[in-house]
């Protein structure tokens, strides 16, 4: 075994039929499966709870590959560098406990359409009848973390098809202007789960979102 930090007692490798790694600063320990031997669940078969969660999670893997191809790759990617781990595993740890024992999205409010560094705006709100919606915020920040050129992002969970990721077409919006634009496909959907957030001017920032529920009146 490989000691990785003797004075915080951190581990790193096999012991037995034990295997010892670090995430961050925690240290955790699973059971390495012996060669030719069944495990319990394969013999016995998934208790009721076991299939909940092996519904969820295969839920949340394939949510994080279509929001990689149908949003971007790059968003969940930045959020796993400032915490040096990978893209997926950060994106499982925020939004698991939002999936129901169906495998589709139960909490809609507190699901994590985006994370990252870039603050969001004040007072963000969002007015129309629809398919158009106005956005507008507040921003009298001058930090270095933020651009009047950072751009309006719009993250789309239509009701009807709440298993597929999209971004909203049409988008307009600066930080600096303190107002932009959307437009929903009322041929997807009337009512959506939309997440505001932005991201700078090359594409290498986002902010976390903010989450509003919007129907098409039209």
């Amino acid at each position: 075994m490989k000691v990785k930090d003797f004075i915080n007692g951190q581990f790193q490798g096999r012991h037995n039929n034990l295997i010892f790694y670090t995430r961050g600063d925690n240290t955790y320990v699973r059971r390495y499966a012996i060669p030719g031997k069944k495990r319990k669940w394969e013999t016995e078969g998934r208790t009721p709870k076991q299939q909940a969660v092996a519904i969820r999670f295969k839920a949340v893997q394939v949510f994080y590959m279509t929001f990689t191809k149908q949003v971007s790759p790059e968003i969940w990617r930045a959020v796993a560098k400032t915490v040096g781990r990978h893209a997926p595993n950060v994106f499982f740890s925020r939004n698991f406990h939002c999936f129901g024992e169906e495998g589709q999205i139960a909490d809609f409010g507190n699901f994590m359409f985006t994370d990252g560094t870039l603050p969001l705006p004040r007072n963000l709100k969002v007015s129309g009848e629809g398919p158009l919606f106005k956005v507008t915020w507040q921003e009298e920040r001058m930090w270095k973390t933020v651009s009047g050129t950072d751009r309006l992002q719009i993250g789309v969970l239509y009701d009807n098809d709440s298993r597929i990721p999209r971004v909203a077409s049409q988008v307009k919006g600066r930080r600096g202007e303190l107002h932009g634009e959307f437009t929903l496909d009322e041929s997807i959907g009337k009512k959506a789960h939309v997440y505001i957030f932005f991201c700078n001017e090359t594409g290498t920032r986002f902010s976390a979102c903010r989450y509003f529920h919007v129907k098409i009146n039209s």
